[in-house]
């Protein structure tokens, strides 16, 4: 059996956030730094892949990483999230399961990657989310309501998506040229399942500068912080 890859996206061009957010401070590290030291921390990976813009340099974020977790290899990324999932597919010969998770969420936990590996190797996929627990209504270009979505068995997805392989080479045959808005949408549109498990209400996105100034605070108050290894 092989190994397991991480695949950590930081390809996108940060537009709202208005900042960088891979480098981004967060507790005295860069926010790209959180989600190497939760992969490595996880004990479930025998290599981190970090793909970055194919339009910028790629010495900081090759800094970032080595400072973080050295051996870790960077490759460049394509024109969009599902080019970019392509990159590290073509990095990750030597797995038998590839997570991917967006460098936008620091917070995601050691144990999560670990789940989605261990899942993702028995059952083909594991993506995290959480079902939705608010009132979802459709609207009108205006914001006027015009009808009550039924939020029974409806997810928001989260990262890491871990699938073995071969389903995402197949799904890289059958996509062609389209894009998806996440991993488990190119894996759904091949036709294959989809096994969804229950993330981390923490495991938030960094998109606006709101959201980075409310990560700061949640590392301010002590109430998540970098994941250490574990003394062997």
């Amino acid at each position: 059996m092989r190994g397991a890859v991480c695949a950590i996206l930081a390809a996108g061009a940060s537009t709202r956030a208005g900042v960088d957010k891979v480098g981004a401070d967060l507790g005295g590290q860069p926010v790209l730094a959180w989600s190497i030291a939760a992969a490595r921390a996880s004990g479930a990976f025998d290599r981190i892949v970090i793909v970055t813009r194919h339009d910028r340099p790629r010495g900081p974020i090759e800094a970032i990483a080595r400072a973080a977790a050295p051996g870790t290899t960077v490759v460049a990324g394509g024109e969009t999230r599902t080019h970019s999932t392509w990159a590290a597919l073509a990095a990750a010969q030597d797995a038998d399961v590839i997570a991917i998770h967006d460098s936008a969420r620091p917070f995601a936990p050691p144990s999560l990657f670990a789940r989605c590996v261990e899942i993702a190797r028995h059952e083909g996929s594991a993506v995290a989310g959480l079902p939705l627990a608010d009132t979802v209504r459709r609207a009108d270009e205006a914001g006027v309501a015009v009808e009550e979505i039924s939020r029974e068995g409806l997810w928001s997805a989260q990262t890491p998506q871990a699938f073995r392989r071969e389903l995402l080479e197949r799904a890289r045959v059958t996509a062609g040229d389209r894009s998806f808005s996440d991993d488990a949408a190119a894996v759904r549109a091949a036709g294959f399942p989809v096994r969804m498990i229950l993330g981390e209400a923490r495991n938030l996105k960094i998109t606006t500068t709101e959201d980075l100034a409310y990560a700061r605070e949640l590392v301010a108050k002590g109430l998540v912080g970098i994941p250490a290894l574990e003394p062997r």
